[in-house]
């Protein structure tokens, strides 16, 4: 089967080792991201460097048809939306407008774009399997979250009308990966307890060994898509197969 997979948020954590798991798997993979990530083999790897977050940018660059020129010829079609910002880590009232502003493009606006343009432009016998990666912060209230939970909600959503529109040869879901130890995590240590009130929670879980690997994450989330029934559960998270 020839296959080709659309990853953002290729060049670090979750999204570079989804990345390394398709390249390994002998997949045509194509990278979106504001960095390289000098994975192998190179033959099997395309990287557009874009800011995901400039929406201008973004639809320029979906209309300059590099999207269909790679997936031409595929039988299989993977997009994972995975770049996303988690700041503003901080209680309504304590953030920053320029976090707002630059996350709700990035986390909302670029899922939903690729997800439109390769159901409009697909060929019309390939399969294209679209995996948003969600979160529990859009399916439970946490304080501090309300800017990164309304974006995994969001996406949760358009997960829900994409499928009750029973495109042909569409499958979709939203994944919540769990906690996965990577740079994120990082970031949500060093919020303040002030702004961020659960951060004693996220420092606790990285201390008590509480986060999966990066590659943990990557071998289930692909599994879950590779399943025949992807898409039955159209949010899902990949701890209800641990």
């Amino acid at each position: 089967m020839n296959t080709k997979t659309i990853i953002t948020g290729h060049s670090s954590g979750l999204g570079k080792a989804l990345a390394g798991h398709y390249l390994q798997a002998g997949c045509g993979v194509l990278g979106l991201a504001r960095r390289q990530a000098g994975l192998r083999p190179f033959e099997k790897l395309a990287e557009q460097r874009i800011d995901l977050s400039d929406t201008a940018a973004l639809s320029a660059w979906l209309a300059g048809g590099f999207l269909e020129r790679f997936i031409e010829g595929a039988d299989e079609i993977i997009l994972i939306n995975n770049a996303a910002a988690v700041a503003p880590n901080a209680v309504a009232g304590r953030q920053q407008a320029a976090e707002i502003a630059a996350a709700v493009p990035l986390n909302i606006t670029a899922p939903i774009l690729l997800a439109n343009h390769l159901i409009g432009c697909k060929p019309e016998r390939a399969v294209l399997k679209i995996a948003h990666i969600g979160s529990g912060a859009g399916r439970n209230a946490y304080p501090g979250w309300s800017v990164y939970g309304a974006a995994k909600a969001a996406l949760d959503h358009h997960a829900r009308c994409v499928a009750a529109e029973r495109h042909p040869r569409v499958q979709i879901a939203s994944i919540a990966p769990g906690v996965v130890d990577t740079a994120m995590q990082n970031e949500i240590r060093r919020a303040h307890e002030a702004d961020f009130p659960m951060v004693r929670r996220f420092i606790d879980l990285k201390s008590e060994g509480g986060l999966s690997s990066p590659e943990t994450a990557a071998a289930e989330i692909a599994a879950m898509i590779a399943s025949e029934n992807f898409g039955t559960e159209v949010t899902d998270d990949v701890r209800r197969l641990r």
